[in-house]
């Protein structure tokens, strides 16, 4: 049994429609990791191996900063889980935000979903509008939470 397994139970009780802000399929399982000394070479679910995998996250960053970072993430096929570690990803945003809105760094986040690779490249290029990010977001499947055993 993994360590996901009683949060799934826990979350199967608590049946809610999911809300879908993006325009495209949801995809994968998503687990956003707060400890630093937990990388996740295993899955917590299916105690299987996990792989790299480089995807486009889209990230609201408090007040309105919607942004996409392309972030190696842990992922374990056999699950279709992705895991993004925070550490890795607040990192990488203080370093954006140190350059565009240095107040903005520290600021609240929350991880979106994933973006197609191609439509990532073309945001880089020449940055998308919100409204074309919404229409090219795949929100996630399901967003699990880690917690402390016994909570």
């Amino acid at each position: 049994m993994g360590l996901l397994a009683p949060l799934r139970q826990q979350q199967a009780q608590l049946p809610r429609p999911p809300k879908r802000l993006g325009k495209q399929s949801p995809r994968y399982r998503f687990l956003l990791n707060p400890y630093r000394d937990r990388r996740f070479a295993i899955c917590p679910d299916c105690e299987g191996r996990t792989l790299l995998r480089k995807v486009p996250l889209v990230i609201h960053v408090d007040p309105l900063n919607p942004v996409v970072i392309n972030k190696s993430c842990r992922y374990c096929p056999a699950c279709d889980l992705l895991i993004a570690h925070q550490d890795e990803i607040e990192q990488q945003l203080a370093a954006l935000f140190s350059k565009r809105a240095p107040e903005q760094i520290g600021n609240d986040y929350l991880v979106l979903g994933t973006l197609d690779r191609d439509v990532w490249k073309r945001g880089v290029a020449q940055p998308l509008a919100i409204q074309e990010m919404v229409e090219h977001l795949h929100d996630f499947v399901e967003v699990l939470e880690l917690r402390p055993a016994g909570m």
